[in-house]
C-alpha cells in the first residue's frame, strides 16, 4: 500500500486452500498433522484488500494438475517450492521407516499409468490504489429532542 501511487494497480498470484489437497488427505487418513500450512481463500483475500484500502478487488482462480512419475521426485519438486512452515509440523527428523511408509502412502496415489497427481489452486487477483478516505473525528450529536422531532414531522409526512 505505501508502495504503490494513487490510482495504482496491484496484481498478484499465490496458492490457494486446494493446493496439495491430495496429500492433505493422505496425511489425515494416515493420522498426521497437516504436511503444510494452510493457504488463505480467495474470498478471504479480496475482504483483505479492502480492509487495506485497496478498491474493486477481482478475485479469480484455477486448478493445475501436476503430475509425478515416483514419490521421491514428487517430494524433491514439493522440497524445492519451499519449506514445511506449519505450525504442527513435527519438530525432529523423521525416521527412515516413517519416510518409508510416506513413499508407500504416496505410491498408493498413483494412476494407472503410475504417475501421481497433486492439484494445485492457483489464485489471481487485482485491486486499485484509492486516494485515502478523509476520516472526519468530529463527532456527529443529535438531541433526543430532535429526533423526535424529525420523527414526528416524518410521519406527518407519509399521511
Amino acid at each position: 500500500q505505501r508502495a504503490l501511487a494513487v490510482d495504482g494497480f496491484l496484481m498478484f498470484s499465490t496458492l490457494g486452500p486446494d493446493t496439495l489437497r491430495e496429500l492433505h488427505a493422505l496425511y489425515r487418513r494416515m493420522g498426521w498433522p497437516a504436511p503444510g500450512a494452510p493457504f488463505v481463500d480467495m474470498h478471504d483475500l479480496g475482504d483483505m484488500l479492502i480492509d487495506a484500502g485497496f478498491a474493486d478487488p477481482v478475485m479469480d482462480q484455477e486448478r493445475l494438475t501436476l503430475t509425478w512419475d515416483s514419490p521421491q521426485a514428487l517430494l524433491a519438486e514439493l522440497r524445492q517450492l519451499g519449506a514445511n512452515a506449519s505450525p504442527t509440523r513435527f519438530a525432529g527428523l523423521r525416521t527412515p521407516r516413517w519416510n518409508a511408509r510416506l513413499h508407500a502412502a504416496l505410491a498408493t496415489l498413483a494412476a494407472a499409468d503410475g504417475r501421481i497427481a497433486m492439484s494445485f489452486e492457483v489464485v489471481y487477483g487485482h485491486a486499485f490504489k484509492v486516494a485515502p478516505r478523509v476520516r472526519s473525528d468530529v463527532p456527529t450529536t443529535v438531541s433526543i429532542g430532535d429526533m423526535r422531532a424529525m420523527l414526528k414531522s416524518a410521519r406527518k409526512a407519509h399521511r
